[in-house]
Parts: structure tokens; C-alpha cells; sequence
């Protein structure tokens, strides 16, 4: 008994152990990095403070959202024209990004928007089924989603910020 207790708590530490948190997902597979652009972490995708493709991915992905790129889907969304992205989020929802160059392009381009039929991710939809609006830095969403949970961790995703930029370290003299 106490050492089928051992092997089993061994191979439970052993397991947590190799795990790496910080690891960015694999690409390897079918997995929504290998359909995308590069994950977050590689060189093509640097922490600059503005969202990019792959770090949109990476980071639901990290959210545990298993975002897939659904390559041959358009935007619903025809006024936007920043850069667009359709993700699918779990087995229902749909997520359309718009990326653009920097914050104030996705200010201007925001005014487009009927916000009448959009909400937050915290306000309850009405039976007509809103989108839900999602604006952070460069980057607008839409989710479609009937979920509320669902709606506030993607939004909280996505608006926690694109990856900093790695302050200079200051040597003293």
C-alpha cells in the first residue's frame, strides 16, 4: 500500500516538474500556433507593447481558451479595417480581431462601430444577442458568445495589455 502511495505521489511531482509555465504553446500538431503567426516569446514577435497577431494567440491560449484561427472565415464586421483575424474560441464562439498600428488608428476606427448593438464584456446581453466589444491598446474584438464567463476571460485576456517591452536594466556607477 505505501508504495503504490509512493509511485503515485512520485509520478504526480514528477509530472509538475517538468512542466514549464512560461513556455510558449507548442507548434507542433494542430494546435491554433501552428496555423498562425509565430507564438509569442519567438523573435518574429516581440514584446513591444502593441498587440500582434501571434501574441493575441499566445495569450489566450494562456487564458486556456484554445483559440483556433479559422483561416477561411471573413469578418462579419465590414466597417473596420484594421488588419482582421477570426478566431474560434471553445466550440460556439467567434472571435473577430482587428489589429491595427497603433492606438490611435483603433480610436478612429472605433467610431465606425454601432455600439447599440454591441456590450461589454460585464453587461448582460438582451435577447437580441449582442456582440460583445472588446478594445485594448491597437486592437479591437468582437466576440460572439452567449457564455458570460466565457465573454469576461477573453476580455480580461485581452485587456490586461499587449506584452511589454523588457525595461533597460540601469547599472550604477
Amino acid at each position: 500500500m505505501r508504495t503504490a502511495l509512493g509511485i503515485i505521489i512520485a509520478g504526480v511531482l514528477g509530472a509538475a516538474g517538468c512542466s514549464k509555465p512560461d513556455a510558449p504553446p507548442p507548434s507542433a500538431g494542430g494546435s491554433a500556433a501552428s496555423a498562425s503567426p509565430p507564438a509569442a516569446g519567438n523573435s518574429t514577435c516581440p514584446a513591444t507593447g502593441l498587440w500582434a497577431e501571434c501574441s493575441l494567440i499566445y495569450r489566450l491560449d494562456r487564458a486556456g481558451l484554445s483559440p483556433a484561427v479559422d483561416a477561411g472565415a471573413k469578418p462579419e464586421e465590414k466597417s473596420l479595417t484594421g488588419k482582421p483575424l477570426v478566431l474560434k474560441i471553445g466550440r460556439a464562439a467567434t472571435l473577430e480581431l482587428f489589429v491595427y498600428p497603433d492606438s490611435n488608428a483603433r480610436i478612429a476606427d472605433a467610431k465606425k462601430l454601432d455600439r447599440a448593438h454591441l456590450v461589454t464584456a460585464t453587461a448582460q446581453q438582451t435577447i437580441e444577442r449582442e456582440r460583445t466589444l472588446i478594445e485594448s491598446s491597437n486592437v479591437i474584438g468582437l466576440l460572439t458568445s452567449l457564455n458570460s464567463h466565457q465573454r469576461e476571460r477573453v476580455s480580461d485576456a485581452i485587456t490586461a495589455g499587449a506584452p511589454q517591452p523588457d525595461k533597460p536594466q540601469l547599472v550604477k556607477p
